[in-house]
């Protein structure tokens, strides 16, 4: 296993953490009496980033076709960020299915947000960055020209 799949095995844990901590914290409360609704939203926030890391580390621990971490980071990225792009949002179903609507929304921006500076370091370069910069001269008439029409 690489240092990835130990980094997203990290993180899915820490997200389980919070989640039983706010679930600790919800018994605690409702027996208590002092039960409020942003109590719940901790709940279902830590849910929806959990789930996210879940993703990642099954891909990695697939039992037919296990990817490698980097693949399975920059996998459910784009899941993620297809996810936000593409969600419809909830007008129907009152206000838990709105609070729940933006739970996973927030959960998908959370990982986005804690794995955006590895996707930069996986990210492949781009056609762009790897052309060598074309500094010969024209060789033909029809090649010249002013040297503001050969910028790269």
């Amino acid at each position: 296993m690489g240092r990835l799949e130990d980094l997203a095995i990290h993180n899915a844990n820490a997200a389980r953490w919070e989640l039983n901590e706010a679930l600790t914290r919800i018994a605690s409360l409702d027996e208590e009496g002092t039960l409020h609704d942003k109590d719940l939203g901790r709940i279902a926030y830590a849910y929806q980033r959990l789930s996210w890391w879940h993703q990642v580390t099954d891909l990695t621990h697939d039992s037919e076709e296990p990817v490698d971490g980097g693949t399975a980071l920059l996998t459910v990225r784009q899941r993620a960020q297809q996810f936000l792009i593409n969600a419809r949002p909830a007008t129907n179903g009152g206000l838990f299915v709105l609070a729940m609507a933006e739970s996973r929304r927030g959960g998908a921006r959370a990982f986005l947000d804690a794995t955006d500076k590895l996707a930069e370091a996986l990210a492949l370069p781009t056609d762009h960055d790897t052309r060598p910069h074309h500094t010969a001269m024209p060789t033909s008439a029809t090649d010249s020209g002013s040297a503001d029409d050969h910028r790269p």
